[in-house]
């Protein structure tokens, strides 16, 4: 009899979620400590127990199977702790039946950590009212029951960092000086050791928290196959009844019952009425008001009569290790899988050697598309094999042998170092796993130093879909013959089902690893996107012209579905994608620029499909699905997106919103807009408060504030807890507001109300931490300037602005627009160009307008010499170069005192200027004529007739610069006289 050894590790990997920060744990309880449940309140960190209990309880259950296992197969079972992730390694030996047997019996009943969280509002299950919260007493028992009774620890973590949503823009997140606190929530964190309790659990909580907030629930039972079929592709048909009812609906999970044991009563009995519900996969919850809940229940039995009639199924087989494999480690894409198409795939119990799934389903194409993701999901799981050979034949002699007991220590090795499951049977070494797994197993198979005196041929095994057999092979098998011709390995392809077909690799050590590694590169990589069927033609143009250049650019092969091959496809990887490109995996690095190059030809309201995930609390997901739905729907027909709500049993949060990636960020905001948003105000306690919340006043108050700013206020005061005396001890007082997000930018001013009436019945409020400031929308609208150009909101506010006397005198002007400096505007020193106002031109600043804080500009009249402005700045670039050197070098020898000087308002030079009758021009404007010399700083930066006449190299007078001087004359009389405007206009004269 050949002995068969295997090693694995299970679990292959972490299948608890990830953990939550490091935070105080209120509240836990546990089916297997439930005597010690009602103990005080206990502070650590949450993954510390969980890894505690793990590797104290789970040790003595994996013993327990273990020896179970070997005296029902008789088989020899030895296991170690994994060193990767948190699992177990072990090693069974025997004849190949009893240990596939005893394999299966070890996945099955071996525990492996589940973790599931859900988030609450902490009003609900805490009272907060102390300084440490502390569970509700009432919610402690119900936790307690739902702990006992699906054998799992129910722990209540307390973060008060988490908020139910994020604030709105207009509200801190730290309540900053708004003065209102958001409201907090913690998470209630299901921990189990199989998948099947956690998953019950979390439903029953789901249902516990419905039920405190005052809904009703019932069960019924219809037939597990038809669940996903009732709920229709992505539950659409389920969503239609929770907007008709206004009810939750919670179905159980697809694949219940497949891994780890079943769910049954531990310690105390439960009801008899829930026993029957916690033990069956057919129980489906449904919450809401009572009318709704029951009109629901009789459309999903309505349903199910409908469909139990239609429903069509379809076999196919699947390799035993895949089929493990996929129950283990992607039960997740099993189960979107199911609820994308509407069907349910019955699986053969986990470690059954078992190869045939059936699918169920009411439509050929749903069933068509689910085989095709589990086969492409299938496709991920390679098998590698290494065979032993003499060196040479000889047939006196025995061929050398490896004894299957030397093998145990190197095969948990090697499993625990990569991951894969390692065989050794028959002189040959099998490895099962994923493609990283495989290569790492069989290398260090490789190296091995016992092996080593054999001949080796080693095999890969890979399945690849049957639509993708001509893909790889390429023209006339021309890549694959590349292949072979080149690594000298032999590829054969085989006929495996109706749907994927076998790939054989088969060579020596370096020959078969290098062929596995240049066929990778030629497997497909593809992508799939939405494109709107009416840009097809204009996409693919006139003969495939357009996409045919594509496609050569990039190397991409691209196929745009029709109507009708959509419909008999039901999408590719997405239900909603009707274009694939497919490429080679070496240039998988084009799919991306392809898929840009198809949707620049797309309107952008139209292109680029992507999903938007919004956060909003699970309590507002009824409201919404319901009373809300009308609003949905609009939403959804003006952005052309589509809403998507989470499954109810999974209790997430998150809402998706699909649509073009210009819209779904309306959608999103639009669709927070329904949401209702809550924020509280503590005030301190006051004894006559609770007279004054039930006063007449307070509700006309409160009226006035929901009727003016749609902004409700409720009052909340506790009782004190000394009852003797109960005037003397008032309770904590709290004022809730609610409202639309849409509506939270006067949440501030309804806050600002409530404290000016609570303060007007004497009764004191929190300070807020910091002022609320009005908004000086003219300076905030030029952030990026210096104060000295621009005043900053909060150096001149206007609560600030008051033209008193006494602190006029610290006050600067600025320079005019017209300095003659303007470098000096930019210098650091503040004196460089203003100065104090003297104590008689106070008095007249202070007759300004108060908006008038800036100086104004200049009024633009018709005489005003713009034209002209430019001429002067042509006549100063058409100088040479030696006089621009001239007076670039006087300029910077000037003293700076000279040319940061300070205009004055003194206007008898300017007024005298004006009346200043200037010289004739010449006539001759291009002749020799005399030029003045170049100004200096303080003057303007062009030719000035009042100073003497410049000379050239030969000291005759330069005739060209007669006239530019003429012209710059009258230049300077039109400044002077708006410079004499404007210095009227800013005393206010």
């Amino acid at each position: 009899m050949d002995i068969y050894a295997t090693s694995f590790c299970y679990p292959r990997r972490t299948a608890t979620t990830s953990y939550s920060a490091p935070a105080s744990l209120d509240f836990t309880s546990s089916a297997d400590s439930y005597a010690n449940a009602h103990h005080t309140n206990s502070i650590f960190t949450v993954p510390v127990i969980i890894k505690a209990e793990a590797s104290q309880g789970d040790v003595e259950i994996v013993q327990r199977n273990v020896m179970a296992a070997m005296q029902a197969h008789g088989c020899l079972v030895t296991y170690t702790k994994a060193e990767r992730d948190n699992g177990w390694n072990f090693h069974i030996t025997g004849a190949y039946q009893q240990v596939m047997a005893t394999r299966g019996m070890i996945l099955r009943d071996t525990p492996s950590q589940h973790r599931s969280v859900m988030k609450v509002t902490r009003s609900e299950i805490l009272d907060v009212q102390g300084a440490n919260p502390i569970v509700k007493s009432d919610v402690r028992r119900k936790l307690d029951d739902v702990a006992n009774q699906t054998s799992t620890r129910v722990a209540v973590v307390n973060s008060p960092l988490s908020l139910t949503l994020a604030p709105p823009d207009a509200i801190a997140s730290d309540g900053g000086w708004s003065g209102l606190e958001t409201e907090r929530v913690c998470e209630l964190a299901v921990t189990g050791n199989s998948v099947d309790r956690v998953d019950v659990g979390r439903v029953r909580l789901l249902v516990m928290l419905d039920e405190m907030s005052g809904l009703h629930s019932e069960v019924c039972e219809i037939d597990h196959k038809l669940h996903a079929i009732i709920a229709g592709r992505r539950r659409g048909v389920v969503q239609s009844i929770q907007e008709e009812t206004a009810t939750n609906i919670y179905f159980p999970s697809p694949l219940q019952g497949l891994v780890g044991p079943e769910v049954g009563p531990v310690g105390a009995a439960p009801p008899p009425s829930t026993a029957s519900a916690r033990q069956s996969n057919n129980v489906i919850w449904i919450t809401g008001e009572f009318f709704g809940v029951q009109r629901a229940r009789d459309m999903l039995f309505q349903y199910s009569i409908q469909k139990a009639n239609a429903v069509i199924s379809r076999d196919t087989a699947i390799l035993p290790r895949k089929l493990d494999w996929m129950l283990t480690d992607h039960m997740d894409d099993l189960k979107a899988t199911m609820n994308d198409n509407a069907t349910f795939i019955h699986f053969p119990p986990i470690g059954s050697s078992t190869s045939l799934i059936t699918v169920y389903g009411d439509h050929k194409v749903n069933i068509q598309r689910t085989i095709r993701s589990v086969m492409q999901l299938a496709c991920q799981f390679y098998v590698g094999s290494l065979y032993l050979l003499p060196m040479q034949f000889n047939p006196l002699l025995p061929p050398p042998t490896l004894n299957p007991a030397q093998m145990t220590v190197i095969l948990k090795q090697i499993s625990n170092a990569s991951g894969a499951e390692v065989v050794f049977k028959s002189m040959r070494f099998e490895m099962h796993g994923l493609e990283h797994e495989v290569r790492l197993a069989m290398a260090m198979v490789l190296e091995l130093d016992i092996i080593k005196n054999f001949q080796h041929e080693i095999r890969f095994q890979i399945e690849l879909a049957n639509e993708h057999r001509e893909f790889i092979s390429g023209k006339k098998n021309g890549k694959i013959n590349k292949i072979m011709q080149t690594t000298n390995v032999k590829i054969k392809f085989e006929t495996f089902n109706d749907h994927n077909f076998l790939i054989d690799i088969a060579g020596n050590d370096a020959g078969a690893i290098q062929g596995l590694t240049l066929l990778q590169e030629e497997l497909p990589a593809e992508i799939s996107f939405h494109v709107p069927e009416s840009y097809h033609k204009r996409i693919i143009g006139v003969g495939g012209k357009s996409i045919q250049r594509i496609m050569k650019k990039y190397g991409v092969y691209v196929k745009f579905s029709n109507a009708e091959e959509f419909a008999s496809l039901g999408g590719y990887s997405d239900n909603e994608d009707n274009v694939i490109a497919r490429t080679p995996a070496k240039n998988a690095m084009n799919l991306d620029n392809l898929k840009q190059a198809v949707m620049e030809l797309v309107n952008p309201k139209d292109k680029d499909f992507i999903t938007e995930k919004v956060t909003i609390p699970r309590k507002y997901h009824r409201t919404l699905l319901g009373e809300k739905s009308i609003f949905i729907h609009d939403i959804e027909s003006k952005t052309n997106c589509r809403i998507r709500f989470p499954d109810k049993e999974t209790a997430s949060d998150i809402i998706a919103i699909f649509g073009p990636e210009s819209q779904v960020n309306i959608a999103a905001t639009m669709l927070l807009d329904h949401v209702p948003f809550e924020a509280s105000m503590s005030v301190p306690p006051n004894a006559e408060l609770a007279r004054i919340c039930v006063s007449p006043e307070f509700v006309a108050f409160a009226e006035r504030v929901k009727r003016d700013y749609q902004v409700s206020v409720v009052p909340s005061i506790v009782a004190p807890t000394d009852s003797s005396s109960p005037s003397t001890t008032p309770g904590e007082c709290s004022f809730k507001f609610t409202c639309q997000r849409s509506n939270s930018d006067f949440l501030t001013a309804a806050r600002e109300l409530l404290e000016q009436f609570l303060m007007s019945h004497n009764v004191q409020v929190y300070p807020s931490s910091k002022t609320h400031k009005r908004a000086d929308s003219f300076a905030e609208a030029f952030p990026h300037f210096d104060s000295k150009l621009l005043s900053a909101a909060t150096a001149h506010d206007m609560s600030t602005m008051s033209r008193a006397a006494d602190a006029s005198a610290d006050r600067r002007l600025r320079l005019a627009s017209s300095s003659p400096d303007v470098k000096a505007l930019f210098n650091n020193s503040p004196s460089a160009y203003s100065y104090s106002l003297e104590e008689d031109e106070v008095a007249g600043y202070d007759q300004m307008a108060a908006n008038d804080y800036w100086s104004p500009m200049p009024f633009l009249s018709a005489n005003t010499p713009i034209a002209q402005t430019r001429q002067s700045e042509d006549a100063a670039k058409r100088g040479s170069d030696s006089l621009l050197e001239s007076k670039l070098r006087e300029k910077y020898l000037k003293p700076r005192s000279i040319q940061n000087r300070a205009q004055s308002l003194d206007l008898t030079f300017s007024l005298s200027r004006i009346t200043e009758r200037p010289p004739d021009s010449p006539t001759n404007s291009t002749g020799e004529g005399e030029g003045s010399t170049p100004p200096s700083a303080t003057a303007p930066s062009f030719p000035s007739v009042y100073g003497p006449p410049s000379v050239s190299v030969s000291g005759a007078p330069k005739q060209g610069s007669m006239h530019s001087a003429s012209r710059a004359a009258r230049i300077l009389d039109d400044e002077s006289v708006a410079e004499v405007s404007r210095v009227i206009a800013n005393l206010g004269l």
